[in-house]
């Protein structure tokens, strides 16, 4: 008994921070639905997220969106999703994340990439943005790259390490660099 009442104040504490945090986080606007738990996260335009209800939310998730001001760029986080610490969303139009999602650590979410015009300094080039959707049902694994333009279709599975540069259909396996097709699941 003695073992266990050091580990069960640990877990309330713990709680109790987290319920600190969310209202916190609502104060300067996060949209965050009940029954979710939210870690130290980092995020400066807080009103630009919405996270749904039952979702979990480790440590050092970074939420960065470009344009805060901007009606047409958001994250949106679906229900039952759990994120991962040490994930990033970089956002400069959507990012979309659907319901019952699995989004392991480490994981990089990007919807901008640069031009490659050989006439212009590397540093002069265009941003090309375009808004990566995660379907219902998906689990991305460890150390993943999701890049712009990507559509990830419901029940798919995405293997540790992989960088996804190109939509996925539904209800498949894909991994490694870039990602390719491995099997139906």
């Amino acid at each position: 008994m003695k073992q266990t009442y050091p580990a069960l104040l640990r877990h309330k504490l713990t709680r109790m921070r987290s319920f600190m945090r969310i209202y916190h986080y609502r104060f300067l606007g996060m949209e965050i639905h009940p029954g979710s738990i939210v870690g130290k996260v980092n995020c400066k335009w807080p009103h630009k997220v919405t996270l749904g209800s039952n979702c979990h939310v480790e440590d050092s998730v970074f939420f960065k969106v470009t344009h805060p001001f901007s009606k047409d760029n958001f994250i949106n986080i679906g229900d039952r999703v759990f994120i991962g610490s040490r994930c990033e969303f970089n956002c400069s139009t959507k990012i979309m994340v659907g319901n019952d999602c699995l989004i392991a650590g480490n994981t990089t979410i990007v919807d901008t990439g640069h031009g490659m015009d050989r006439d212009m300094k590397i540093n002069q080039q265009p941003v090309t943005c375009a808004e990566i959707i995660i379907s219902d049902d998906v689990w991305i694994g460890a150390n993943c790259v999701i890049l712009k333009g990507v559509i990830i279709g419901k029940g798919s599975i995405i293997g540790a390490g992989s960088v996804v540069n190109k939509s996925i259909p539904e209800y498949q396996v894909w991994a490694g660099v870039p990602a390719r097709y491995i099997r139906n699941r």
